[in-house]
C-alpha cells in the first residue's frame, strides 16, 4: 500500500509493506504511478539491479534512483519488478533484482512529475506494531 504526497518543489510518498523486500517493491509501484500515473507500460525487456550499501535507508534511495536513471538518462520505462531480493551480509545490506519495462514512448508515456532527485528528508525505515515496514520518501520535482 502506497499514498502520494504533495508539496510545492516535493512530492512524497509513504509505503506501508509486510517485509522489506515487499516495502522495496511497494517503493518502487508508488515511484511508478507517481511518475506516470494511468501511462500504459509493458514488459518488453528485463534488466537486472545490483545494489549495496551499509544503510536500508541509502538502499532504498539508491534503488528509487536507478529506476529514475533507468528514465531520465537511458530513456527506459519501468513497468515492475519481476524479482527482488534484499539480504544483509555483514555490515552490508544488499539488493538484487530483475526489473521489466521497455524504451520511452513520448506518445504513449505522460511524464506527470519530473523527479529531480530522490532525497534522505526525514528518511527512516521503521518497523510497525504489527511487524511490517512503512518509510515515508521525498522526492525534489
Amino acid at each position: 500500500m502506497f499514498k502520494i504526497l504533495s508539496h510545492t518543489a516535493d512530492i512524497a510518498l509513504e509505503v506501508q509493506a509486510a517485509n522489506l523486500e515487499s516495502l522495496f517493491t511497494e517503493a518502487s509501484r508508488g515511484w511508478k504511478e507517481m511518475v506516470f500515473e494511468d501511462s500504459e507500460t509493458r514488459p518488453a525487456e528485463t534488466r537486472s539491479v545490483r545494489l549495496s550499501s551499509p544503510e536500508a535507508e541509502d538502499l532504498l534511495v539508491q534503488w528509487l534512483s536507478e529506476l529514475n536513471y533507468f528514465l531520465t538518462v537511458r530513456q527506459w520505462v519501468f513497468h515492475q519488478c519481476e524479482l527482488v531480493s534484499l539480504q544483509r551480509s555483514g555490515v552490508m545490506w544488499e539488493l538484487d533484482a530483475q526489473v521489466s519495462g521497455e524504451a520511452l514512448d513520448p506518445a504513449r508515456h505522460y511524464i506527470y512529475f519530473d523527479i529531480k532527485a530522490v532525497t534522505y528528508h526525514q528518511l527512516e525505515i521503521k518497523e510497525t506494531n504489527g511487524g511490517g515496514y512503512q518509510v515515508r520518501i521525498v522526492f525534489d520535482i
